[in-house]
């Protein structure tokens, strides 16, 4: 099979941005978390912290534990979005970029003579100069070069940090067979034992499985046979999706650990993903809150949520109304600790029909009006009075799937 994709990862990429911009956290155990709070988790971790255990999800109060020197830092999210297009950029200078998967990695089509192994490599090694000389000389990279994306996608991960593995024909089979099952992106512990019930022990067995065996561990011929051929090398290309939700969420500051501040923050969340809705030209049918509480002992936590179905719409008055009929079920008596909205059942403007209702066309009136305000003078300028005093509540972050958008309509 020829060299068609690459793909790079960069490594530790929120602590190393920080290790990048403040060379006195260089060489050491650096955690990145989301606010400054003893109850809150780490987001990311250097390579330093990761030999110590720590990872992304340990709890700051384990991770102390765990490395007693460890250095917190609270994350700067317009910081890394800056560097992850300075990254983009540098690829770029190289070879053009097919898409970007996430705010830490993107994947390159290799073309021509680019697909010859030994050219292959040569183009990686440029790109990772491109990097360090416009991000910086910290922030490192694995590059993988396979077949197609996933296959690529797993050569990247077989080398960390800083890695370079290219998966040509010769090398293929060996190579994954030294792999576990659950190095291979889709195959987490759940569906390991699935494979397992199947006999499927090892990745040799995995490579080795007919279509019909995979299609029975997936529930789905269509999704076997994309992984038969995935696994053989095959250039399978993406199945366009549609949207399907819109979500925010927000780990609550110790200051505003009351029922006052996550229902602030919960509003805060709905006009951000309203807004968000509107930008994409979409319409939503559904609405769930959600929101975490302290458990009764270090680590544990009382998950609450509630849904329900509305007339599709996306003026931000209608799922302002929804959630705040929805939050007089939750949890009382406990300390809120997190808190999320999703925009669920959506479908594109274009298929939507709006309402004959004059009090709906209002809002949407009231919902666009606000729009154009905010985007001309400033984030948040115009809201509900239900947002009051949560202005600056629940910047906006990066999410590793998700390049944020900082227009000033959705913040």
């Amino acid at each position: 099979m020829p060299l068609r994709h690459m793909f790079i990862d960069m490594n530790s990429f929120f602590a190393s941005v920080e290790q990048q911009d403040d060379p006195t956290l260089q060489n050491k155990p650096l955690a990145v978390i989301p606010t400054d709070a003893q109850t809150t988790a780490c987001i990311a971790a250097s390579y330093e912290a990761k030999a110590f255990g720590i990872k992304t999800g340990t709890p700051v109060w384990e991770a102390r534990k765990l490395c007693p020197r460890i250095i917190f830092k609270v994350a700067n999210h317009r910081r890394y979005v800056i560097m992850h297009n300075r990254i983009v950029a540098a690829t770029r200078s190289v070879v053009p970029v097919e898409s970007v998967m996430s705010i830490d990695e993107m994947a390159c089509r290799l073309v021509g003579d680019e697909r010859k192994p030994e050219v292959a490599a040569d183009t990686a090694r440029r790109i990772k100069t491109a990097i360090r000389g416009l991000a910086g000389d910290y922030m490192r990279c694995s590059i993988g070069i396979g077949p197609n994306v996933m296959l690529a996608k797993v050569a990247a991960d077989m080398q960390k940090p800083d890695g370079l593995t290219v998966l040509a024909d010769s090398e293929l089979p060996q190579a994954l067979h030294r792999l576990q099952l659950t190095d291979f992106p889709g195959v987490g512990p759940r569906m390991e034992k699935r494979l397992k019930l199947y006999g499927i022990f090892t990745v040799e067995q995995f490579c080795q499985a007919p279509k019909k065996t995979l299609s029975d561990v997936w529930g789905s011929k269509l999704c076997g046979e994309r992984w038969y051929r995935l696994l053989h090398g095959e250039d399978v290309p993406d199945t366009p999706t549609r949207r399907q939700t819109i979500s925010h969420s927000h780990i609550l500051p110790p200051a505003l650990r009351t029922d006052e501040g996550a229902y602030g923050v919960l509003m805060r969340l709905v006009h951000k993903a309203a807004a968000r809705l509107r930008k994409i030209k979409y319409w939503a049918g559904a609405v769930s809150v959600g929101a975490s509480f302290l458990g009764d002992e270090p680590g544990k936590s009382v998950w609450w949520e509630e849904s329900v179905r509305v007339p599709r719409c996306q003026d931000t008055q209608s799922f302002v109304s929804a959630a705040t009929k929805l939050w007089e079920f939750r949890v009382r008596n406990r300390t809120p600790f997190k808190v999320g909205t999703v925009l669920s059942d959506l479908i594109p403007a274009r298929s939507a029909t709006p309402s004959l209702f004059d009090e709906d066309r209002q809002a949407e009136d009231i919902s666009a009006a606000m729009d154009e305000v905010n985007a001309e003078f400033g984030a948040s300028v115009v809201y509900l009075g239900a947002m009051f005093g949560m202005r600056d509540a629940a910047p906006t972050r990066v999410a590793f799937t998700q390049i944020p958008d900082f227009d000033r309509r959705v913040n």
